[in-house]
């Protein structure tokens, strides 16, 4: 009977959804294949492809006939290996995870069997030169990673700082991954050891996501209550402090076994899949979760009465230019031929649940496979990967590069994605022909002579809000607001009865929205200039900290405010 209940208010869901999605969403598209692997090119590619600050796409291949690969491929289809990754004498093939680039212009990832005692972090240069920055086993209880074909090692994330922070599937003190941090001074250290318990996640599988807030966000196949078995979502500060936002829980429909990052979208929330549910043959589940740990789901996959939804995404999301998310399965699709309801689909989403299909993939015309999520170029078009090349192609296990015109628009993004004014900020995006760069409408100085990308200077002033590339033929605008942080220099006088005036100084004050003192009570305030504002001493304050809230974040005084008797 409950079986029943669910299929009947999954089929309402769906008829409902496909009532609205015939006024409004993205129609089936066709991919273009840029390249099918053959021979020493690598196969089986794997991870999210990730864009070069010359405007190409990076990844790693899988190790099987041949070594894995690191390569590089132009939007158009041209293909070079950069890389190869052979094994040394006692260890295994290694494999290499996905790439992603650091602030520096370079590529970091992980390998499994890099060493004999489990693996590498590596940088690597856009032309091939890899470096070790650390052999994972070299300390008591390191992390290590071990290539399953369904634990899959996985690249670090760079905060603002520079800092890499990581995660093993396997390793540490209790032999269930870590969460690792590395230091621009080479300085590296565990913050977490996962554990096998109901109290914790298990076995992370998927790279790390930098939240607003500055915490570290992840997921785990296993770990999390009721059961320990069917993984996490959790959260981290860069001390290590700790904490599961939800434990999923597949009898109550809920999703299972998470294999792909979370990620951020452009209203703060992360979003996410499951490779599997435990009704309706485990299918896989889309879901949203807030910081402070809110869950929903958006769209659980049925396989077995919708074929034409997908099924098994071990992919995860991303949000395009055009406001929609898009994602990828492994299998499911109905497509013709031998590969009927099983070479996958590439569908879209919007964030409140409301599910298409993008393209379903055919394996006698252009592969089959996707696993690993999908990524949107600067250029507007997405771009991936497929485990499984078209018909006719030999070997046809070594796989393609596709890309996906969904008509979304072009777009500029930054690297990193917040700063302070005077500080520097890489740029991406279509700079032919450009005649200014700004931050929510506010001037930046902008250098550099590459057509995608240039470094500018973060402005003063209001400037948190839309970056834009102006050009005679219109401006390309960023998918989300950049992040000028303020900075609180200090406050004059020291003390003060209630009451009085103070003034406070600092940098990108002008976008303050409130501030507040240690008793929690708010203030008025009077923006004199970019670089000030004064406010008064209100009823109920005590001695203790200022902090000042702006659009582009929060800052606390460094010393105390004494409210005078």
């Amino acid at each position: 009977m409950q079986c029943n209940l669910i299929k009947t208010k999954k089929n309402s869901i769906n008829l409902m959804a496909l009532m609205m999605l015939a006024n409004s969403l993205v129609a089936q598209a066709d991919v273009t294949i840029l390249h099918d692997l053959v021979g020493a090119e690598g196969q089986l590619p794997h991870g999210q492809l990730v864009q070069g600050r010359d405007g190409n796409l990076y990844g790693t291949t899988s190790p099987g006939s041949t070594a894995a690969k690191a390569f590089r491929i132009t939007p158009a289809g041209d293909y070079t290996v950069l890389k190869t990754f052979n094994p040394i004498a006692g260890a295994a093939m290694p494999m290499p995870s996905p790439l992603m680039l650091g602030l520096d212009g370079n590529f970091y990832g992980i390998t499994t069997n890099g060493n004999i005692r489990g693996g590498t972090l590596f940088k690597m240069t856009p032309a091939g030169v890899t470096n070790v920055l650390h052999q994972f086993g070299s300390i008591l209880n390191d992390g290590y990673s071990i290539d399953n074909n369904v634990l899959r090692p996985t690249p670090p994330v760079q905060t603002v700082d520079g800092t890499l922070y990581g995660t093993t599937t396997s390793g540490g003190q209790n032999g269930y991954g870590v969460v690792y941090k590395l230091t621009v001074s080479g300085i590296y250290s565990i913050i977490h050891h996962f554990a096998f318990a109901v109290t914790d996640g298990s076995k992370p599988s998927a790279p790390l996501v930098i939240g607003n807030d500055g915490n570290l966000y992840g997921t785990t196949t296993e770990g999390g209550s009721p059961s320990a078995l069917s993984g996490t979502v959790f959260r981290i500060t860069p001390n290590g402090i700790f904490k599961i936002l939800h434990s999923f829980d597949p009898v109550n429909d809920d999703g299972h076994q998470p294999q792909a990052p979370l990620v951020k979208g452009t209203d703060g929330n992360f979003y996410g899949t499951t490779f599997g549910r435990a009704d309706l043959n485990q299918q896989g589940n889309i879901f949203k979760i807030t910081p402070a740990g809110a869950y929903t789901s958006l769209h659980p996959l049925d396989f077995s009465n919708d074929v034409t939804d997908g099924a098994f995404p071990s992919a995860g999301l991303v949000e395009a230019s055009d406001g929609i998310l898009y994602g990828a399965t492994s299998r499911g699709g109905l497509a013709p031929g031998l590969f009927a309801n099983d070479a996958g689909v590439i569908f879209n989403i919007t964030r409140q649940g409301i599910y298409d299909v993008s393209h379903t993939f055919d394996k006698a015309i252009d592969g089959a496979r996707p696993v690993q999520s999908l990524m949107q170029h600067t250029n507007g078009k997405l771009y991936g990967a497929t485990l499984l090349s078209k018909t006719g192609i030999a070997p046809a296990g070594n796989g393609s590069i596709f890309s996906l015109d969904t008509g979304a628009r072009p777009f500029v993004t930054a690297q990193p994605s917040s700063g302070k004014a005077g500080g520097t900020v890489g740029l991406f995006g279509d700079f032919t022909g450009f005649t200014s760069v700004t931050f929510n409408g506010v001037p930046a100085s902008v250098t550099g002579t590459s057509n995608t990308y240039r470094t500018a200077i973060i402005p003063a002033g209001p400037a948190t809000g839309i970056i834009r590339i102006n050009k005679l033929t219109g401006p390309i605008s960023g998918i989300s607001n950049f992040l000028v942080k303020p900075v609180f220099s200090g406050f004059s006088p020291a003390s003060g009865t209630i009451g009085s005036f103070i003034t406070l100084t600092g940098k990108s004050l002008s976008q303050t929205t409130a501030v507040t003192f240690t008793s929690g009570k708010k203030t008025a305030f009077t923006i004199n200039s970019d670089s000030q504002l004064t406010v008064n001493v209100p009823i109920g304050a005590v001695t203790g900290k200022i902090s000042i809230t702006t659009k582009g974040g929060n800052v606390t005084s460094t010393t105390n405010f004494t409210v005078s008797p």
